[in-house]
């Protein structure tokens, strides 16, 4: 009886000895690497909240119909955007259109005369 209590007990021991074992052949350090072409995602996802910002301006200011149709313009070039980015488009260009659209989305945000509070941040 003591020798089958004796070998469970060890038995149990070693099964949780190997449970805490880590194998280090399968060890992935990509994780901590990142490729994001020079911060470009960064800013294509600060650009994609900032216009869903300006939609909500325009829908909570009530926009007139040449604010809500260079919205709709700027909307289609952030599509635009978007794919070129997922497609591997010229980095530099999508830099110089991003920030283009970002200071148009700027500009429409001044025009709708949006509170001080409401304005998209920009940091």
């Amino acid at each position: 009886m003591k020798k089958i209590t004796l070998l469970i007990a060890l038995a149990l021991g070693l099964g949780s000895i190997s449970a805490f074992a880590y194998d280090y052949r399968y060890q992935n350090h990509t994780g901590y690497v990142a490729f994001n072409r020079g911060g470009l995602d960064s800013r294509i996802e600060r650009l994609n909240r900032m216009l869903s910002h300006v939609r909500w301006e325009l829908s909570r200011y009530r926009g007139n119909w040449r604010l809500r149709r260079e919205v709709d313009r700027i909307s289609a070039d952030v599509s635009r955007v978007n794919w070129r980015y997922r497609h591997s488009y010229d980095t530099w260009r999508l830099r110089r259109e991003i920030d283009s659209l970002r200071y148009e989305l700027r500009r429409i945000e001044e025009r709708l005369h949006s509170h001080s509070g409401d304005y998209y941040r920009w940091d």
